[in-house]
């Protein structure tokens, strides 16, 4: 539905910018009703956490590092930096391998041997299980400040400023999260959805999380202090899912090369920006 309020079908063969721009795009063309997906068979995987004493920190993240890059596409993994739910400093590494069982033991096994976890927690479990791991460390009601940014490269200097930074958070339910986006994802075109980061291939997230109002300060600070620790090792490009209240070269980072042609999409479809509470996108009175 689309800001004049006509019903519209975006697919390959009708409306095809409009289906480009929303592959990517945010919530900037209209409210999607509906989807027509393709979807493959799974049931049981392989997955769960990896969890190490937070001054093993360095370590896990140099391995996390060498272990993404030659492991197999049916491999999901996740390093964070975080605290357990009695607020004990902790590094764990959240993988989910979507194959045979037999084959993933094989892949998991330097991950849970290379060093002396506290907790391993990987098993059999139901995808469904798998996809809601981590929800009860995102209750409704707290209190989230997010920052994000790629890494030109996922170098040993980075690791030591992630790990320094994140040690000093301010509350114990704030976490930095290292995601691996290389793979399948890397294969698609830059130009073929809105999408445009298909190269990058570490996010760094900066999760600030709290429950006291009164705390808020501090905390955004620390975001915002681990967000410009980053700068020296950032690509300049952005996970939109990460990002709020944004300056918007910070908006343009994000949506990359694509951004141009999202304006252009963006006249034709919002001219009068309607939907605008978003990292927005401006109709394109300037695009090419």
């Amino acid at each position: 539905m689309t800001a004049d309020g006509k019903p519209r079908v975006a697919s390959a063969n009708e409306n095809e910018d409009l289906f480009w721009a929303l592959r990517g795009g945010g919530g900037n063309f209209g409210v999607v009703t509906s989807f027509e997906f393709r979807v493959h068979p799974v049931s049981t995987v392989l997955g769960g956490m990896v969890m190490y004493s937070r001054d093993r920190a360095a370590e896990v993240l140099r391995f996390y590092r060498d272990f993404t890059q030659s492991a197999p596409e049916e491999l999901t993994a996740y390093v964070a930096l975080l605290h357990t739910p009695d607020g004990i400093p902790a590094v764990a590494i959240i993988a989910c391998y979507c194959g045979d069982l037999t084959e993933g033991e094989k892949v998991f096994r330097s991950l849970r041997t290379f060093s002396s976890p506290m907790v391993d927690v990987i098993q059999p479990m139901p995808f469904p299980q798998m996809q809601t791991l981590l929800d009860a460390a995102f209750p409704d009601g707290n209190h989230n400040y997010w920052k994000s940014t790629f890494l030109r490269e996922f170098s040993d200097d980075a690791i030591v400023v992630l790990g320094e930074h994140a040690n000093r958070a301010t509350s114990p339910l704030s976490g930095v999260v290292i995601e691996y986006y290389g793979g399948v994802a890397s294969r698609v075109g830059v130009s073929e959805t809105a999408f445009a980061q298909r190269q990058a291939q570490y996010d760094v997230a900066i999760l600030a999380q709290w429950t006291d109002p009164g705390e808020s300060r501090r905390n955004i600070e620390w975001a915002r202090g681990l967000a410009d620790s980053m700068r020296p090792f950032s690509s300049g490009a952005y996970m939109l899912n990460f990002l709020g209240e944004e300056a918007e070269d910070t908006i343009k980072a994000a949506f990359g090369p694509s951004y141009d042609r999202l304006m252009a999409v963006k006249k034709k479809y919002d001219p009068k920006n309607f939907f605008c509470l978003n990292q927005n996108i401006k109709p394109g009175e300037h695009a090419r």
